[in-house]
């Protein structure tokens, strides 16, 4: 009875000593993760000399790098892309060689955001503003938003400051250190390190050091990981801002096929977006743009509104109910009687089908890969050279 007592109290002092492991070094990770002033500069920094793929950590705060990175890359662009994570996929290849573009687009950026961002590059960049890129996404209800646009500014001291006031509770903390996602990132990431050719050295650079190691992506560009998740991935932002998909996986098409039949759901986020308003757009917000447009058509300038690509089948899919198709209708009818007023283009990518876009080109219902974003400006550009990009929605 005795020894049967011993080897239970051996067994949970083991435990104990395991789960305080655990804890201890998922807090160490959730500090290195909420990145810093210094974290932010070394990685805008290190980027700007190399032109590899890097971010600075929490990508959550991914607007607050893309500031710090627009200061050292406006002498060399003139073409902006806005936009939250589903705009990612808009590269300088998806462009002629005139437009030289950055990609401002941050994570979970709606539209009054970005409205906020527009007016704030034309207050004090508009000798740089030639050409923008700006997504009316209808698909996750940011078109249909009703919050004013705030003030926003893209200043590196502003960044800086954001990021150094960043704090989180040590109760969250705490809880975030024990969330099964987290657990497995840790184990991932002791497993590397045991399998690595300096298991000290990249111990002592994960936990307490500062970034990774360079290394080469497949495509040859170098990347470096601020950050203490998918390290070695190639996982980040490129030089023209926009991401490299490294790591991330592709969809089939049953895997699109079933995407879309839940999106077609009443309840599904999509249907529920698309209605929330009956489909009408907010005015204030279009007429915000339509300002911002009459601004950068006087300095010689121009903008393209898009609705964003969808995986192949989706907005078929949402539309065979009649409520949803009544409310894209409206959508559609309301954006094209602005833009003829308002002098502009809106390419409407939905069915992204229509432009060759496939399911192995999507991670997910509506993040697409830059194959298809290729197509779809490719689309826009060739209209444009034949004279059918006119005023209004364009679409094959």
């Amino acid at each position: 009875m005795r020894s049967g007592a011993r080897y239970l109290s051996v067994l949970l002092a083991v435990a104990g000593m395991v789960l305080g492991l655990i804890l201890g070094l998922n807090l160490l990770l959730g500090e290195r993760g909420l990145g810093g002033p210094e974290v932010m500069r070394s990685a805008s920094a290190w980027q700007q000399i190399t032109r590899g793929v890097t971010y600075a950590p929490p990508i959550t705060g991914s607007r607050r790098f893309k500031a710090l990175r627009l200061s050292d890359r406006l002498p060399e662009i003139n073409t902006f892309v806005f936009g939250s994570s589903t705009a990612w996929g808009i590269d300088a290849e998806a462009l002629p060689e005139r437009y030289r573009l950055y990609n401002l687009a941050s994570t979970g950026n709606p539209l009054n955001s970005i409205i906020g961002e527009i007016e704030y590059l034309q207050q004090h960049h508009s000798e740089r503003l030639k050409w923008m890129v700006v997504p009316l996404e209808w698909a996750i209800g940011g078109l249909y938003d009703r919050t004013p646009p705030p003030a926003v500014d893209f200043s590196p001291e502003t960044a800086l400051a954001e990021s150094r006031s960043s704090t989180v509770s040590v109760l969250r903390r705490i809880q975030d250190a024990w969330a099964y996602p987290k657990v497995v990132n840790l184990l991932q990431a002791l497993r590397a390190v045991a399998r690595g050719p300096e298991p000290l050295v990249a111990a002592r650079d994960l936990f307490i050091g500062g970034a990774g190691l360079q290394y080469a992506c497949a495509d040859g560009t170098p990347a470096r990981d601020f950050d203490v998740v998918n390290r070695g991935l190639c996982a980040g932002f490129r030089y023209d801002g926009s991401w490299s998909f490294g790591g991330e996986k592709r969809l089939t098409a049953a895997q699109a096929a079933t995407l879309s039949r839940s999106a077609a759901a009443r309840s599904s986020k999509f249907s529920r977006a698309l209605c929330s308003t009956g489909g009408q757009p907010n005015l204030q917000y279009l007429q915000r743009l339509a300002d911002a447009v009459h601004l950068i058509k006087k300095s010689g300038g121009d903008m393209l509104f898009i609705l964003p690509p969808l995986v192949p089948g989706l907005e078929q899919a949402i539309t065979a109910d009649s409520e949803n198709q009544a409310c894209l209708m409206r959508t559609r009818q309301t954006l094209g009687a602005w833009a003829q007023q308002t002098g502009v283009t809106v390419l409407d990518a939905g069915r992204s089908e229509r432009y060759g876009c496939t399911a192995g080109e999507f991670l997910d219902e509506h993040h697409a890969y830059p194959e298809c974003y290729r197509r779809v400006m490719g689309f826009y550009f060739q209209a444009q050279r034949e004279g059918r990009a006119s005023h209004g929605i364009l679409q094959p």
